[in-house]
């Protein structure tokens, strides 16, 4: 029996305009009236998906900024800040390549956009973000830092990143123009599986879906794992089972037949 799903939202739950199934509201009801957990895993921050899911806030279990931030009811479950000299670092290598960084902190998100289309991605995944000219200069607790390049960023900026800062970081494609940095260890994968021990459920009984490559951990860490039709191929490699697109309702329709039919 299913006890505990986990999530992930762009290209996964939302469909291509951002938008939540019509019947979520309805099927989580039903979740909790069985005590099965829903937990939205993604990469955005805590403050976007309070905003995004507020009248679900006391329902859902929020793994924020792939795993470094998760929240559960009104507790912190876990929280992960990386060390500001690292961060300071990237924010330097990242102006010097001409990319566009995101710092995701405890009080907001911080950004050195400087195009009118950057600002337009950002605010599609972030709410209290600030423009901050000297982003070195940051004052806040970074939990993931998230580097944008328009052009996509797979063969022009992650690996540079990767090879400069994967030793020491978890350093992750998160979508075609993302890369999102956090401490080594800390993935939607690693806070699931503290979620699992915390709430006394095991592998057989955990249910996943994902699409990109920030999912892996997360599919990996759940038998019931589901990648989505309009996934990364390694996504698919991955995980146990498939279902159709994100524009198609599949991550409910899954969840009714396997947990509530």
């Amino acid at each position: 029996m299913v006890k505990l799903i986990a999530t992930d939202l762009d290209g996964t739950l939302l469909d291509d305009k951002k938008n939540l199934p019509e019947n979520f509201g309805e099927v989580l009801s039903r979740l909790n009236d069985r005590h099965i957990r829903l937990a939205v895993s993604s990469g955005r921050s805590f403050c976007t998906l309070r905003s995004q899911f507020g009248d679900y806030l006391d329902d859902l279990i929020f793994i924020c900024d792939n795993g470094a931030y998760v929240y559960d009811r009104g507790r912190i479950v876990s929280v992960s800040t990386l060390p500001r000299d690292a961060v300071v670092n990237i924010v330097k290598f990242c102006e010097s390549m001409g990319l566009t960084v995101l710092l995701c902190g405890k009080n907001g998100t911080w950004h050195n956009a400087v195009k009118s289309s950057h600002y337009s991605e950002i605010e599609t995944y972030y709410v209290n973000q600030h423009f901050l000219p000297e982003l070195s200069e940051f004052d806040d607790e970074i939990f993931k830092v998230a580097v944008f390049n328009e052009n996509g960023i797979e063969n022009n900026g992650y690996p540079e990143l990767s090879g400069k800062y994967g030793e020491h970081f978890n350093v992750q494609l998160s979508g075609k123009y993302w890369v999102d940095i956090m401490n080594s260890g800390i993935n939607k994968g690693a806070a699931l599986h503290k979620l699992q021990n915390s709430l006394g459920v095991n592998y057989e009984e955990t249910m996943s879906f994902g699409d990109y490559l920030n999912d892996l951990e997360m599919l990996e860490n759940s038998y019931y794992s589901f990648s989505m039709e309009n996934s990364h191929s390694l996504v698919k490699k991955t995980a146990n089972f498939s279902t159709g697109s994100n524009n198609e309702n599949s991550v409910i329709k899954e969840i009714v037949k396997l947990c509530l039919s």
